[in-house]
């Protein structure tokens, strides 16, 4: 008896073994529009370097290739072992891919119009209170403005219904996608009248903009790496996982991603994000 029971447990410690050789040695293809994190103005964009930091760690060959959003996504649904950065997870495209944790979250999403809009007076009306704008007033509206979106990428949970009850009202280019902040062009240049974007990413555009609040913005949004759903995909996201799990303790890339949050809420943000790390 404790000869067998000697054999099983070499034979199991073979096994974790072999199980964790097998998990050390998945080559991942990161696909996206890895350009625009090029260094600008000499700068190394913070987005840029959170990717750098959780690829430092990963425990395998890894291959960066760049293309257009719509491709990675197409790109990530037919190989094995690919994954695309800074996606946010909905039912939808879990139906498609494998998500890791949130690796970081992001501010609210928010309207975007130049200083001199001619909405300015009729956006400021429809603040409330807190200085908010509700999407769905703003889109009811008699005479609506025109609003610039990006094709294939999601707003949140509740903007994404408004926007489907409304497209009659908004301007979406059969290119759009093909990278993070496309529409802004249009805005400059006044083929639409308002959109929805980034704080953070609005600001790339180097001109002066004004923000609006939306009631219907999530106050923050988690960030995921969206993997192949295979097997091979499903060894990237535990190994993707072990990386985000380790650097949500080091400070240095707390600070990267808190940097898009107003000093006073970066330990509210802190403090949920590392609780999504705990709970899932």
């Amino acid at each position: 008896m404790r000869q067998s029971a000697g054999w099983s447990l070499i034979i199991t410690l073979i096994f974790i073994q072999c199980s964790n050789s097998a998990l050390q040695a998945e080559p991942l293809q990161l696909v996206d529009t890895l350009a625009s994190l090029k260094p600008r103005a000499g700068e190394i964009p913070a987005e840029a370097q959170i990717l750098q930091q959780l690829l430092s760690l990963y425990p395998s060959p890894y291959q960066l290739v760049d293309i257009s959003r719509n491709r990675a996504r197409e790109w990530t649904k037919t190989a094995s072992n690919a994954c695309i950065p800074w996606l946010r997870k909905t039912p939808e495209r879990e139906r498609d891919y494998l998500f890791t944790l949130p690796y970081m979250l992001e501010s609210a999403i928010v309207l975007v119009s130049l200083p001199e809009s001619p909405w300015q007076l009729q956006l400021e009306k429809l603040q409330d209170h807190s200085g908010r704008i509700s999407l769905q007033q703003l889109l009811l509206l008699h005479r609506p403005p025109l609003l610039g979106v990006e094709k294939n990428r999601s707003y949140g949970a509740q903007i994404d219904p408004l926007l489907l009850q409304h497209n009659k009202q908004l301007y979406t280019r059969s290119a759009a996608g093909e990278f993070v902040g496309s529409m802004l062009p249009m805005l400059q240049k006044g083929f639409v009248d308002l959109m929805l974007e980034y704080p953070k990413i609005a600001a790339r555009s180097q001109i002066e903009l004004r923000y609006w609040a939306l009631a219907e913005a999530e106050p923050y949004n988690a960030v995921h790496f969206a993997c192949s759903r295979t097997t091979q995909g499903e060894k990237i996201v535990a190994l993707l996982n072990q990386s985000i799990r380790h650097q949500a303790q080091s400070k240095d890339y707390q600070q990267l991603f808190l940097q898009g949050f107003a000093e006073a809420d970066r330990a509210r943000v802190l403090r949920d994000w590392q609780q999504m790390l705990v709970s899932r």
